[in-house]
């Protein structure tokens, strides 16, 4: 996508936030703007930063809502550690299947196809892990799902009868798999972590080598709830497809070009039940821009 094209979707995602959320409305005449002041990526330092705890404190997710509840496909409690009350997210069947396409894209990616033998292990009332699998079987691969509630000797006995090249599980439900692996003497072709961190934490970057010869990490935030960026531990691609990333400096200024560096401010550019504008994610981080195919580049970052 060029980042004309990408713009182009970001102004009507304004436009859509603003008719169709009382929040935004609010929001930008508050702020002395309207959707149609953004001209240019530059433009969006004209609209207001929208904080999580503003979003945890007002009702979600009615508040935030551009449809009724008969346009809605799915509705879900995200949470990215186990200690938050959780954050609702509604989807569309079009942000459902735009989700899954971008998780696809990211497995395909990491190198999982028709021929992987698949852990998935997460909590599965949450819609990012059934993207996750919904994506997986728009590859082909065979995927053994693991719950929240499976016991050591669950896990155990799994292995016993499936030998995975591959595991994607979320970070803080590793170790006790990463444990049956390493007592199985099972070695992973690649490991897919899933966290609310840009990078994977120390702890996991530590003990991955252990029984995965590839790492893969996968950055995602109850707020967006979707998958944001995946890549390895040199840089994590931002779906382009999906969101605008800016990077908050220390003046308060978003800034967009190669090496700007500060806070991760994100916003969704199609989202039809929720649209997120200019949401500070509270992650650290640096840009770099890669050359893609013809006059397009993809943005990545690290953690900074």
């Amino acid at each position: 996508m060029t980042a004309a094209e990408q713009l182009v979707l970001l102004q009507r995602q304004i436009a859509w936030a603003a008719e169709k959320t009382a929040f935004y409305r609010d929001a930008f005449a508050r702020a002395g703007v309207c959707a149609g002041d953004v001209h240019t990526p530059a433009d969006m330092n004209r609209l207001p930063l929208l904080e999580r705890a503003a979003w945890e404190g007002a009702g979600a997710p009615f508040f935030m809502l551009a449809l009724p509840l008969s346009g809605l496909m799915r509705m879900s409690l995200l949470r990215d550690s186990a200690h938050e009350r959780g954050i609702f997210h509604c989807c569309t069947q079009e942000d459902v299947a735009r989700r899954v396409r971008s998780a696809a894209q990211m497995l395909s990616a990491a190198g999982i196809n028709r021929a992987s033998n698949v852990l998935l292990v997460g909590d599965f009332t949450d819609s990012r892990m059934l993207d996750l699998q919904y994506a997986l079987d728009t590859l082909g691969a065979m995927t053994m799902p693991i719950g929240t509630d499976a016991s050591a000797a669950d896990i155990d006995r799994i292995l016993s009868v499936i030998v995975p090249d591959t595991v994607i599980v979320w970070e803080n439900l590793l170790s006790p798999v990463a444990a049956a692996l390493q007592e199985k003497r099972i070695m992973l072709h690649r490991l897919v972590t899933v966290g609310a961190r840009v990078m994977p934490q120390e702890e996991t970057r530590a003990i991955s080598g252990n029984f995965a010869r590839g790492h893969v990490h996968l950055y995602t935030d109850a707020v967006l709830g979707a998958l944001i960026a995946g890549g390895a531990i040199g840089g994590m691609r931002i779906d382009a497809e999906q969101f605008f990333a800016e990077a908050l400096d220390a003046a308060g200024a978003g800034r967009t070009e190669d090496s700007a560096a500060g806070e991760l401010v994100l916003s969704t550019i199609a989202a039809e039940a929720m649209p997120v504008l200019r949401y500070r994610t509270g992650r650290a981080v640096r840009f770099v821009r890669r050359a893609a195919s013809g006059s397009t580049s993809e943005l990545y970052i690290t953690e900074g």
